[in-house]
């Protein structure tokens, strides 16, 4: 069976599967590409009208949930953004075998999971698909002050898989590229528990001097989702106000 070329997506009229939709960088990515014109689908652990309930660890379980999301696509989905995953703080002599784990098969196992579901159907559908991972600078940055290298180490793990599952499956007509997120003001950001520390190590320590805010990585994302960055795959963009500068 041929396949569409690894050229972008066209937001408007693509069916798009967003993981970890229910929250914070995810939502704001699922409300971007609908205000593209793209129909979408949310894949969370919290169901809603728009998000079907999935657990990425479990590969019934995202099997089913994509089934469902085709469903209400009308077809097999043409983007997937992944970003569902979890960030445990605890030092290293901390960490429980079992949180361990369970990070890596929420961050990785999970990631690996939605993409091989997704470009499944898209390969049985005969069309392209585009991926966009979400990794993390804590990927290539120690913080020893709110220690989280479970985190870290799925991060790095989820970029390496970006550029395993770019060369994998351009064949396919898939591209798949990543973000790295900096600090960024969602639910799962863990630098303002102390609202004065945390405003001293933003001055501190990045150069924008403020915050990033999920809707400023939805538009990276978008952008490596769509037509515009066609040529673009196995890559990681870093969306940090200038953190990795310093």
């Amino acid at each position: 069976m041929s396949t569409a070329p690894a050229a972008g997506v066209r937001i408007a009229g693509a069916r798009a599967v967003v993981t970890g939709a229910a929250s914070g960088i995810g939502r704001a990515v699922a409300e971007r590409l609908r205000a593209e014109g793209a129909a979408v689908v949310g894949l969370d652990l919290r169901a809603d009208p728009e998000t079907v309930a999935v657990d990425v660890r479990d590969e019934g379980s995202v099997r089913a949930g994509f089934a469902e999301a085709v469903s209400r696509l009308g077809g097999a989905p043409t983007i997937l953004v992944q970003s569902a995953g979890v960030f445990p703080v605890r030092p290293l002599d901390e960490v429980s075998v079992a949180e361990w784990r369970d990070t890596f098969d929420v961050n990785v196992l999970g990631t690996m999971l939605c993409a091989r579901t997704a470009v499944g159907l898209a390969r049985a559908a005969g069309h392209g698909l585009s991926i966009v991972n979400l990794s993390s600078i804590a990927a290539e940055s120690s913080d020893w002050e709110e220690p989280c290298a479970a985190y870290a180490a799925t991060k790095a793990g989820v970029g390496a898989l970006t550029r395993a599952m770019a060369g994998e499956w351009a064949p396919y007509g898939v591209r798949v590229n990543a973000v790295a997120p900096g600090m960024i003001d969602t639910p799962m950001l863990r630098v303002m528990d102390d609202p004065a520390a945390g405003a001293e190590t933003i001055r501190s320590s990045v150069p924008l001097a403020r915050l990033g805010r999920a809707e400023e990585i939805a538009s990276v994302v978008c952008f490596l989702a769509s037509e515009g960055a066609s040529y673009v795959t196995g890559t990681t963009v870093t969306a940090d106000g200038g953190y990795r500068i310093r």
